[in-house]
C-alpha cells in the first residue's frame, strides 16, 4: 500500500485543480480579514474615512476563530469538487484497472484513495487557518489564539471536516461515472453548513432540561411556603412551563441526530459564520457552553409567577427581594448545565472518527464487489 500512497500523494501534488484550491484556501482568509478590518473601521459621518480599531481581548480572540475556522463552510464544495474529479479520472483512464492488473489488491488500492485524499484535506485546512492568522495580523485586527487553546479547537475542526472528505472519497471510487458523485458530493457540501446550523441548535440534554427544572420548581415552590404566591399558580406555570416547553417536537426529532452524529459542531463552536446566529450562537468565544442561562432566558414562568406574588410581605420587609428573584448564578454548581469544550473536544474526536470508521467499511464492501474493468 506504501507504495500507492506515494503515488497517489504524487498525482495530487502535480494536480492544477489542487493547487488551485490550495491557493483559494490562501487568498480568502487574508481577503475576508481585510473585509472585516475595513468594515469595522469604516467612518461614512463625514465622507468615506477609516478610524483606528479599538478592539477588546475578547472581540479580537472572537475574530480569530471566527475566520479561521471558517474553512467549515467556505471548503467542503472545493474539497468536493477536486475529490470527485481527481478519483473519477481513475476510471475513465483505467487507473484501477492497472492497479490490479499490476497485482495491488482491493483493499491496498482503497486505502491508499481514503489515505491520500484524507490527507490533501489536511493541507488545504492547514493552510487556509495559517492564511487567517496571516491576514488577522498584516490587517491590523490582530491574533489572539487564547493561549493556544484555540489550536486544539481548530484539531477538532479538522477531524470534522475528514468525515466529509471521507464521505466524498467513498461516493467517488463507488460510481464509475463522474456526474452522480459530483452532484451527490455537492448537495452534500452546499447542505451540510444548514443542516449542521439546524442541527446544533437542538444540542440542550434531556439532564439540564430536568436539573434546570428542579432547581426552578423547587424554588417556586418554597415562594409558595413563604406565602408569596399561591401554590396553584405555582403548579399551573410549572406544567405551563415544563419539559414539552423547553424541548418540544423539534428537538425530539433533530437532537437524536445531534447525540449520534458530529453535525452540531457549527452550532456549538460558533463555527458556521452567518448560520451561528440560526443555530442561536453568541458573538463570544467561550469556555464552556451555558444551557442554564438559555434555559433561564427563555423561560417566561418567571414573569407569570413575579406577577402572582403577594407583596405585602415585601413591603414590611420580612422578605429579600433578592432571594425572591431566581438569577443564573444559582445554577452554576449544576454539571448538567455546563459544558466545558475541553471536554466537547473529545466527544466530537470520538464521533468524527467513529463516522469515518462506518463510512470506510461501508465503502469498502461496495468496492470490493464492484466490476473494475
Amino acid at each position: 500500500m506504501l507504495k500507492l500512497i506515494i503515488f497517489e500523494l504524487r498525482r495530487i501534488s502535480r494536480s492544477v485543480f489542487f493547487w488551485i484550491v490550495a491557493a483559494y484556501s490562501f487568498i480568502w482568509p487574508v481577503i475576508t480579514a481585510l473585509f472585516y478590518r475595513a468594515i469595522m473601521s469604516l467612518d461614512l459621518s463625514d465622507g468615506i474615512k477609516f478610524n483606528e480599531l479599538n478592539l477588546s481581548s475578547d472581540e479580537i480572540t472572537y475574530l480569530t476563530w471566527m475566520i479561521a475556522v471558517a474553512f467549515l463552510t467556505e471548503l467542503p464544495k472545493f474539497t468536493a469538487l477536486f475529490t470527485c474529479l481527481h478519483l473519477g479520472r481513475d476510471y475513465t483512464d483505467g487507473i484501477v484497472r492497472n492497479k490490479i492488473i499490476a497485482g495491488h489488491s482491493r483493499f491496498a488500492i482503497f486505502g491508499s484513495y481514503m489515505i491520500t485524499q484524507l490527507a490533501a484535506s489536511v493541507v488545504l485546512c492547514v493552510i487556509y487557518i495559517l492564511s487567517a492568522l496571516f491576514g488577522l495580523a498584516v490587517s491590523g485586527i490582530g491574533v489572539d489564539v487564547n493561549g493556544g487553546e484555540m489550536f486544539a479547537r481548530f484539531a477538532v475542526a479538522i477531524v470534522v471536516f475528514l468525515v466529509m472528505t471521507a464521505t466524498f472519497s467513498v461516493i467517488s471510487v463507488i460510481f464509475r461515472r463522474r456526474a452522480i458523485p459530483v452532484i451527490l458530493c455537492i448537495i452534500i457540501a452546499m447542505s451540510s453548513n444548514v443542516a449542521a446550523a439546524v442541527i446544533g441548535s437542538f444540542n440542550t440534554p434531556s439532564k439540564a432540561c430536568d436539573d434546570y427544572l428542579k432547581v426552578r420548581n423547587d424554588h417556586y415552590e418554597e415562594m409558595a411556603e413563604a406565602g408569596l404566591v399561591d401554590i396553584s399558580v405555582v403548579k399551573k406555570y410549572e406544567k405551563e412551563y415544563g419539559k414539552d416547553y423547553f424541548l418540544g417536537i423539534p428537538w425530539k426529532i433533530c437532537h437524536p441526530a445531534y447525540v449520534i452524529s458530529p453535525m452540531g459542531f457549527e452550532g456549538d463552536y460558533q463555527a458556521g459564520g452567518a448560520t451561528t446566529m440560526l443555530a442561536g450562537g453568541g458573538t463570544e468565544y467561550t469556555d464552556e457552553i451555558d444551557f442554564a442561562t438559555r434555559f433561564y432566558y427563555s423561560d417566561e414562568s418567571q414573569y407569570y409567577i413575579m406577577e402572582a406574588i403577594s407583596v405585602d410581605s415585601i413591603d414590611q420587609g420580612t422578605i429579600d427581594a433578592d432571594d425572591i428573584v431566581l438569577m443564573p448564578r444559582d445554577f452554576n454548581r449544576i454539571d448538567s448545565l455546563h459544558m466545558k469544550y475541553s471536554t466537547l473536544n473529545w466527544i466530537y474526536i470520538g464521533k468524527s472518527v467513529a463516522w469515518m470508521a462506518v463510512i470506510y467499511v461501508w465503502g469498502f464492501i461496495v468496492f470490493r464487489k464492484k466490476n473494475l474493468f
